[in-house]
């Protein structure tokens, strides 16, 4: 049920603020419309992504829409989860904080779009009323994928959140050719992708509902081996169900055997082919280079689209982290990925903030 935000920090009464905990109470057509027109609009604000979320994800959506005069003019994606309680020491403060956060939805880019940058609007969607639940809500933060949301650094500040950066990203170019790109790759890496192209191989683009199964039982055991937090199938099947167009599978055969997947999201409104998840089942397939040959082909065919740039997908900014280094190798630029968080229950979130740091730190401390 939709809930109307009409007094709030804005000074234009034309302006109305409605908080949406589910997808169908915002209008599908209006809100692609602002997407588009929006410079920093991207797939993550879509109608169709957003109801993939709600159709097979975690969380209960509390998106704030603001219009004027019934047309929206401003947008702030957000779901309420669950408080994630960091370790033994999380879990001894289970029973005294509160229980959820509200954050961007999956994969975590989100972030404010409006048709004009009307401190009004900007207002209305960061209105504290209407994006908490008190007392169940200990925080509320903000990420963008884009460099671009840092415009609103100061402005966020001043409404008492904190940047932090736990992620990043490494971005290609693809307005430059290949050979370009490969001449930019740290020399192993060049070296592995030509071992890779020796081989007898195949890459197939494929939509991912002719290989939901097998793609997801592979991504399964690669978070199993590497760890991290699963996605649920459902979240796979909604995806295909939504928003087909917008996502691809990358199969890689070598010598027939399929030695790999990769997911790609396909981010139109930013131009941007996000490499999303990776569904390598079998270590021992690493001898076949299959990160090679299907960084290599979506690289390629990222370029033969049209797209203007290429993610890696987020990682940890650590120098040691095994993941930051394999992609480093590349030749992207580091782009940091800053979340802005605030507490809302001030005691509660000081608590929690420190646990947190003192888990994070630990995991740094034991590699």
């Amino acid at each position: 049920m939709s809930d109307a935000v009409t007094g709030g920090t804005s000074g234009d009464s034309s302006l109305e603020a409605t908080v949406c905990r589910s997808v169908e109470e915002l209008p599908e057509n209006q809100l692609n419309n602002l997407v588009r027109q929006s410079d920093r609009g991207t797939l993550f604000h879509r109608y169709g992504w957003l109801a993939a979320v709600e159709d097979g994800h975690v969380g209960e959506p509390r998106h704030v829409l603001v219009t004027r005069e019934g047309n929206p003019v401003g947008f702030l994606p957000n779901v309420a989860v669950d408080l994630p309680l960091p370790g033994a020491v999380g879990e001894r403060l289970a029973n005294t904080l509160p229980i959820e956060t509200v954050e961007p939805p999956p994969p975590g880019y989100g972030g404010p779009i409006v048709t004009t940058e009307d401190p009004d609007v900007l207002a209305r969607l960061f209105d504290q009323t209407a994006l908490t639940d008190r007392p169940r809500t200990v925080s509320h933060s903000v990420q963008t994928f884009d460099t671009d949301g840092i415009r609103y650094g100061r402005y966020l500040e001043s409404l008492g959140y904190t940047a932090k950066v736990t992620e990043c990203t490494f971005l290609l170019d693809l307005r430059d050719d290949w050979e370009t790109i490969l001449r930019d790759m740290d020399k192993g890496r060049r070296r592995g992708i030509r071992r890779a192209l020796e081989q007898d191989y195949e890459v197939e683009i494929l939509p991912l509902g002719e290989e939901l199964r097998r793609t997801y039982a592979d991504y399964v055991s690669n978070i199993e081996r590497v760890g991290g937090n699963r996605l649920p199938e459902r979240f796979f099947e909604a995806i295909h169900e939504r928003i087909p167009e917008r996502v691809r599978v990358f199969k890689a055969t070598v010598d027939g055997d399929v030695v790999g997947r990769y997911v790609y999201l396909l981010d139109d409104e930013r131009s941007v082919l996000h490499h999303w998840l990776s569904a390598i089942g079998d270590s021992d397939e690493f001898d076949r280079y299959p990160s090679e040959l299907l960084h290599a082909r979506a690289i390629r065919w990222g370029i033969e689209e049209g797209y203007d740039r290429y993610s890696f997908g987020p990682v940890s900014p650590h120098f040691s982290n095994s993941v930051f280094k394999f992609k480093e190798k590349y030749g992207g630029t580091p782009v940091p990925i800053c979340r802005w968080e605030r507490g809302t229950i001030p005691g509660a979130w000081t608590v929690y903030d420190f646990a947190r740091t003192r888990y994070r730190r630990a995991q740094i401390d034991a590699g």
